[in-house]
């Protein structure tokens, strides 16, 4: 992980602000079945690997409500794909009012056009 990043996520820890979607768990233990481009998660399973986050200090889990749930559906005009996964952690962050720690250059390009609508800090 990119210093930013560490920073980032230390500051949202003392800040009670390390919010953490169930998606990006799914999204992980879903890409674990495809072939090829398997996501290194260490020799663990889905579940195992998003335990870990969840346990440290300041973490919280956000279900997905409606609000999320509603705003997910108006990501795709923005991010111009409709990957569910994406639009749900974007819906998230965007809900939550904090940026994405991410590898994603799908969600940095939208960040780096749109700014205003989403926040990234690259990982």
């Amino acid at each position: 992980m990119s210093a930013d990043a560490l920073d980032a996520i230390a500051r949202a820890q003392l800040d009670r602000k390390l919010f953490l979607s169930p998606i990006t768990g799914w999204e992980a233990a879903l890409a674990l079945t495809k072939r090829g481009g398997r996501p290194d998660l260490g020799n663990r399973d889905g579940a195992t690997w998003f335990r870990a986050p969840r346990r440290l200090p300041g973490a919280r889990l956000v279900p997905i409500g409606p609000a999320i749930a509603l705003e997910a559906a108006r990501v795709p005009v923005r991010f111009g794909r409709g990957d569910p996964a994406d639009c749900f952690i974007i819906a998230t962050a965007r809900i939550k009012r904090v940026p994405i720690v991410t590898r994603d250059r799908a969600m940095i390009d939208l960040a780096e056009r749109d700014p205003d609508y989403l926040a990234v800090v690259v990982c």
